[in-house]
């Protein structure tokens, strides 16, 4: 009987740890997810594009005043002169035919490259730069790919609002998952809970083994959660390889130590919750 006992114990404890590494792994998942979409959506903002076209009559004095603006410019992370041959000489590349040849002139006025800061990438504040930098002495038109961004942008945060949005639902899943098969282990050793309160023990010395065990529990199903995340990134690098994924060790530190720490929390907390229940059913 001792050995069955023993044997159904293990049996528990081995299907509550299967079921906590698999819901840990779900979380980590959705997180990978998330944090990649964040990463696109940075890396869109990051290149993000700005050209000013200067005038053909813009003077050298123009040309001062509008680089002084640029650099003390928040928005303006950096910024780039093309004269109106390199851009001639840039886009021939690009077409491959000199069309200056063919136009007998040079159609392509010079103009700044700026590249932005994340913060002042937003639809508002693009448009707000584009009036301002408009409004230079010098400038004939600022062209950037609003429809482009916009709907890239738009659609990122529409993805992270998804994302979001299910990684509550799993979350939701998961507390109502894990407290059912930590309350059935728990079930399952309820006389000795009852045996333990009639020669005397307090509840923290009931409490004491089964958080003790659930703290381990917690560890190893955050282990191989992490585990099994790793294996499931690197494979999905594989087969997205012209897709840049977020690889680098901060970052999977940062989320295999948070789903180990997920493991201990949900674990120890809803362990101790169902024991105080038997122990309370004993008095």
């Amino acid at each position: 009987m001792m050995m069955a006992g023993r044997g159904g114990l293990k049996a528990d404890y081995s299907v509550a740890t299967v079921s906590v590494t698999l819901v840990l792994l779900l979380l980590g998942v959705v997180g990978y997810i998330l944090i990649n979409a964040y990463s696109s959506t940075s890396a869109v903002r990051s290149e993000l594009r700005f050209s000013v076209m200067l005038s053909d009559t813009v003077t050298q004095a123009q040309r001062s005043a509008i680089e002084k603006r640029m650099g003390m410019h928040p928005a303006i992370a950096t910024w780039r002169y093309i004269s109106a041959d390199d851009a001639a000489k840039d886009f021939q590349a690009y077409i491959g035919t000199d069309f200056v040849d063919f136009l007998g002139e040079n159609p392509l006025p010079a103009s700044y490259e700026l590249t932005l800061n994340p913060g002042y990438t937003d639809a508002e504040e693009l448009a707000g730069l584009e009036r301002e930098c408009g409004a230079w002495q010098g400038v004939e038109e600022v062209v950037y790919q609003q429809k482009i961004v916009e709907a890239v942008m738009r659609n990122l945060n529409r993805l992270n609002v998804i994302l979001l949005g299910l990684g509550g639902f799993l979350l939701l899943v998961t507390v109502m998952l894990i407290s059912n098969t930590l309350r059935l282990a728990v079930a399952s050793r309820r006389q000795a809970i009852a045996t333990m309160k009639l020669v005397g023990a307090t509840p923290g010395f009931i409490r004491r083994p089964f958080v003790l065990r659930s703290f381990t529990q917690g560890v190893v199903a955050g282990v191989l959660a992490s585990g099994l995340l790793y294996l499931f990134a690197d494979g999905l690098s594989e087969v997205m390889p012209d897709v840049k994924l977020v690889a680098d060790g901060d970052t999977f530190a940062l989320l295999f130590s948070a789903m180990v720490l997920a493991g201990v929390l949900i674990c120890t907390t809803f362990t101790a919750l169902a024991v105080n229940r038997y122990v309370r059913q004993t008095d």
